[in-house]
Parts: C-alpha cells; sequence; structure tokens
C-alpha cells in the first residue's frame, strides 16, 4: 500500500482540502511560528505559577513583539530587495501579511485562558495549551501531508513531524523541574 494517492490531483476536495486552502492562504509559516512561540511562552511563564493573567498578557506581549519584529524583518528584505516606495507602506504591508504569526499564536492563548476560567491551576491551564499546542502543529501538518498526496502512514508520519516541535516545547518545560 502507497503512502501517496494515484497519480492525478493530490488536492482533492472535502473538510481537509478545504482547510489546506484556507492555510495556504492564511501564511502557514507564519501560523506555525506563532503556534510554537505561544506554546514555548507558556511553558517557561507557567513554570512558576504566581498570576494567570500574568501568564496570558506575557504571552500575548511577547507574540506582538515577535509580531512586530517579524514584520520588520519582512520589510527590510522588501528593501534589500531594491522596493524604494516608503517606508510607511513597507511596514504597513508587512504588518498586514504577518498576522498570521499572532493569528497562530492566539489559539493557545485562548484555550489557556478557557481552562484558567474553567477552574484550572496556572500549571494545569499551561499543560492544556500546550498539548493543544501538540495537538494543533499535528493537526495542521496531516493537512500539509495530505494536501502534498500523502495518505494514511504518509499523512500520519507528517502529523508526527509537525507534533514534534511542540513535544519538544513540552521536553524544554520538563527540564525545567
Amino acid at each position: 500500500m502507497s503512502d501517496t494517492s494515484a497519480a492525478g490531483s493530490t488536492h482533492g476536495t472535502g473538510r481537509v482540502a478545504a482547510t489546506a486552502r484556507w492555510l495556504i492562504s492564511m501564511d502557514p509559516p507564519g501560523l506555525l511560528y506563532g503556534a510554537v512561540l505561544s506554546a514555548a511562552v507558556i511553558a517557561m511563564v507557567t513554570d512558576h505559577p504566581d498570576d494567570s493573567t500574568r501568564v496570558a498578557v506575557t504571552t500575548s506581549v511577547v507574540l506582538v513583539i515577535y509580531w512586530l519584529a517579524h514584520s520588520y524583518i519582512y520589510a527590510l528584505s522588501d528593501r534589500l530587495r531594491g522596493d524604494q516606495g516608503p517606508a510607511r507602506g513597507l511596514l504597513k504591508r508587512a504588518l498586514v501579511h504577518e498576522t498570521s504569526v499572532l493569528m497562530g499564536g492566539a489559539p493557545a492563548i485562548v484555550v489557556y485562558v478557557i481552562a484558567t476560567a474553567l477552574g484550572r491551576t496556572v500549571t494545569q491551564a499551561g499543560n492544556v495549551a500546550l498539548w493543544f499546542s501538540v495537538l494543533l502543529l499535528a493537526a495542521v501538518g496531516f493537512v500539509g501531508g495530505h494536501h502534498a498526496g500523502y495518505r494514511g502512514v504518509g499523512a500520519i508520519k507528517e502529523a508526527l513531524g509537525a507534533a514534534l516541535l511542540g513535544a519538544l516545547v513540552i521536553f524544554a518545560k520538563s527540564l525545567l523541574h
């Protein structure tokens, strides 16, 4: 049994294909950078649980700083490639393009906030957000593999590869104890 589909269209129709098209339109690298960054910050700041609001705010602030840095680098790259347009226009275009970083990081923060609202401790809510991030990364990996034509074991390998990023964050958190 092959890991990929037969020759022809590998993109397909249905929910997975629609999700893949949406992900492609949203700048997948930015989404994944944001997801990994939020997971990493949550992992680090929930190690010393004292205030659930501080965790959400700290993670959000770091995510916004990363988004701004990513946007500046994007604009600077345009400038270095010869774009002589006004700096404000370059930066505005970059900020809009890089919103995927914010969108990728927001789900873990939202899950964390919901978990604390449901009565979980800072550490428990952080763990829920981290495992959610692992599942989110796995889902994106699966969709990417499926979109590339992988089915069955091949798509699962893609999911596991993406989930490994989140698992590494959890491993790093365990080193803090």
